[in-house]
């Protein structure tokens, strides 16, 4: 799920565009933390429908759980519900140039530089797409379900993420609340490649706590179906399938990455044609699109789980484009690095944080030489 570190400082402002686009920001901030209810206090309302009371009780439970053991920050996030009434509480701009892999970045006040500008309304969100898209980039629009605030407000539990399964629900709270632990100004890579690191061995802590269901993700494959099942729960086998199927999916997204980047370094030989260049591209997304997701289906039992991010209808490819497929590269570049500083680290969570920390402290080549480092694939 991709998710948005919402800039919230609106200091040293300048020009009418940026002032719009804060006080957009700030409106819809404020908006959310006015709406918020405590959860303890809706817990005792007997107006509160019973499948909301349900999730807000799971979502104590995990809350606690990523104090205790996870040594997540305990403090007023996701202790507070708001109901935002609609399903996604903002929407993230994305852009790339036509001829580059590289997320375009924008630069705030404390949160640094990202690969995203985020909307509190589809409208601004796509008109403000359009007109990136009319100077020549590819541009993509995602509705997102939660954002951190990173620490400087409780970020509540929103209508748009509480009825999630159970373990998108602690995996999505875990990798929130990882944000507040490191955060790097200006490194998306970094900052979502270690919270989604966080999230995944959190998730895997959380129901190994629960003793639901336990299985190795390793022995879940599509051509087997030796499984060592040891109980009958289905919310972990479920989930580890899915994570399975989700490693397939990155993937095949970054070999596609991988091709268009070897494609648009010809720009630096002197034999760069754009019409010839702009056509192989176009073969390449829809190779990954046709032949590529078809095989991926298959291999999964026809799962329709990325239907919607490949087609806009069952039959209509969607726009894939250098923007789109930047998305995934975020969230999971570093993720292999930073699992093998957890290993390192004999699976001590406060170990983790106190190493990943130190990275941070680095000067980019540095990091970026220590991250490869620590990654068997790079």
């Amino acid at each position: 799920m991709l998710r948005l570190l919402l800039p919230i400082v609106l200091l040293f402002v300048t020009g009418c565009e940026s002032l719009g686009y804060y006080s957009q920001l700030a409106e819809g901030q404020w908006s959310i933390w006015w709406q918020r209810q405590a959860i303890d206090k809706l817990l005792n309302d007997s107006s509160v429908e019973p499948a909301l009371r349900a999730r807000l009780q799971k979502v104590q439970l995990i809350r606690q759980y990523a104090v205790d053991a996870l040594s997540l920050p305990d403090n007023n996030s996701y202790k507070y519900f708001a109901d935002v009434k609609r399903p996604f509480v903002v929407w993230n701009v994305f852009a790339a140039e036509e001829f580059s892999v590289e997320a375009k970045r924008w630069c705030f006040p404390v949160a640094g530089c990202v690969s995203y500008r985020g909307y509190f309304t589809h409208k601004a969100a796509r008109d403000y797409a359009d007109s990136l898209a009319a100077q020549g980039y590819d541009t993509y629009v995602a509705g997102i379900r939660a954002y951190s605030t990173l620490g400087w407000f409780g970020d509540p539990v929103l209508n748009t993420f509480v009825y999630q399964d159970e373990a998108r629900l602690a995996g999505l709270i875990f990798h929130e609340l990882a944000h507040q632990i490191l955060y790097l100004p200006g490194d998306t890579e970094f900052n979502e490649s270690f919270a989604t690191a966080v999230e995944l061995a959190g998730l895997k802590r959380w129901l190994q706590h629960n003793e639901v269901f336990r299985v190795d993700a390793d022995d879940i494959n599509s051509s087997s179906d030796s499984r060592k099942i040891t109980d009958t729960g289905r919310i972990t086998e479920k989930y580890l399938r899915k994570q399975a199927i989700h490693r397939d999916f990155v993937k095949m997204i970054l070999v596609a990455r991988k091709q268009l980047d070897t494609l648009y370094r010809q720009k630096t030989s002197g034999d760069f044609d754009m019409t010839v260049v702009r056509e192989e591209k176009h073969n390449i997304i829809q190779q990954l699109v046709g032949d590529e997701y078809v095989d991926f289906k298959a291999k999964w039992g026809n799962y329709e789980g990325y239907d919607r991010w490949f087609y806009d209808s069952r039959t209509t490819p969607a726009a894939i484009n250098n923007a789109k497929l930047s998305t995934v590269y975020s969230y999971q570049k570093w993720v292999p690095s930073f699992q093998s500083i957890l290993t390192s680290c004999d699976g001590d969570l406060p170990c983790f944080y106190a190493e990943a920390k130190k990275l941070s402290l680095l000067n980019d080549a540095q990091r970026l030489q220590r991250l490869q480092d620590f990654s068997p694939s790079l």
